[in-house]
């Protein structure tokens, strides 16, 4: 009879059996540590598909009521009553079927329109047309706007003065006059009670036009001028008496006003003095009345001129009182008058 082979984990007699609860314990700790693992990873897999599940039925739900007006639980019974089919409406409104695979509801075959959505954000300036237009109508005037600041001060004028310097054939050296010409003066006889009462600066190199010579007709005459003086005064001498009366016509291109203030000597403020002098006209008593003028205080004579001629006369002028006030710090009786000439 054959001896009966023995399993090796029982050879070896009792020392072998021995190993074997030692053996186990490790393999049960070890297939416990892999039960609880799957277990573990079972219930996160479950929570997970649970809150997608969650998710995607609330997805659902915003669907239907945005569609149906319905609200969360009604949507809710709905569902869970008639295994996602929603009722519309009554008998013949039609239904809606929520599927899960998320593609859109349908009513009646028919796909639903939501409502409208919430206002989107402005979009960009696009860009400027190329189309233009045809202009608009014409507005009101506008109301009249402030008045705006001085301007600067501009060029000199081209108008300017004219004067005559009675008694002098230049113009004054202290101001910006410029000689037009120098001449001699004229006027009226002074005998004759007719003809042109202004006394003339007239040149000494005449024109002509179309002319007779000789006496003709009805004509007036034009004269030479002679000082009169009797007296040393205002002049200081009679030396000028009987001699003929030179003159200058001059401009002044800054200053468009001219003026000659009698009884002064001097001129008033913002005006520029040209010359002063002494206040001549015809005598009192003579038919020809004449104008009055001013005659320069350094008054001079025409080179020759000395002759009694008579013709146009110039005689000094003194104040009378009477109608004419005179005071201590006015006017006074017979005294001769001064007089100025002034531009601006």
């Amino acid at each position: 009879m054959t001896a009966e082979k023995q399993s090796p984990f029982l050879s070896g007699g009792p020392a072998r059996r021995d190993r074997l609860p030692v053996l186990v314990g490790p393999l049960v700790g070890v297939l416990a540590a892999l039960v609880c693992g799957i277990s573990v990873l079972t219930v996160v897999l479950v929570m997970l598909n649970m809150q997608q599940e969650l998710a995607a039925t609330r997805e659902r739900l915003a669907v239907l009521e945005n569609l149906n007006g319905y609200t969360g639980e009604d949507q809710a019974d709905n569902l869970s009553e008639n295994d996602g089919l929603v009722t519309q409406g009554g008998e013949d409104g039609g239904s809606v079927r929520v599927k899960r695979d998320g593609t859109v509801p349908v009513a009646g075959g028919r796909c639903l329109q939501g409502p409208p959505g919430r206002d989107g954000v402005p979009g960009r300036d696009g860009r400027d047309g190329r189309l233009q237009g045809p202009p608009g109508d014409k507005g009101d005037k506008g109301d009249a706007g402030p008045p705006g600041r001085d301007g600067r001060d501009g060029e000199p004028g081209a108008g300017g003065s004219v004067y005559v310097r009675w008694g002098r054939t230049t113009c004054a050296d202290n101001t910006e006059a410029e000689l037009v010409y120098s001449g001699v003066a004229g006027g009226t006889h002074y005998t004759h009670p007719g003809g042109g009462t202004d006394y003339q600066c007239l040149p000494t190199d005449p024109q002509w036009g179309t002319y007779q010579d000789g006496r003709q007709g009805y004509k007036a005459f034009m004269y030479g001028a002679e000082y009169e003086l009797n007296t040393n005064y205002p002049f200081g001498s009679t030396s000028l008496d009987q001699h003929d009366v030179p003159c200058a016509v001059c401009y002044v291109p800054t200053r468009g006003s001219k003026l000659m203030i009698p009884a002064r000597n001097s001129c008033y403020s913002g005006w520029t003095q040209e010359y002063d002098g002494y206040l001549m006209t015809s005598y009192h008593n003579h038919a020809g009345a004449k104008e009055f003028v001013c005659i320069d205080n350094q008054p001079e004579t025409v080179p020759g001129g000395h002759a009694n001629h008579n013709g146009a006369l110039f005689y000094p002028v003194e104040a009378r009182c009477g109608s004419l006030p005179c005071a201590p710090d006015s006017y006074v009786e017979g005294r001769e008058l001064t007089c100025v000439v002034c531009t601006k």
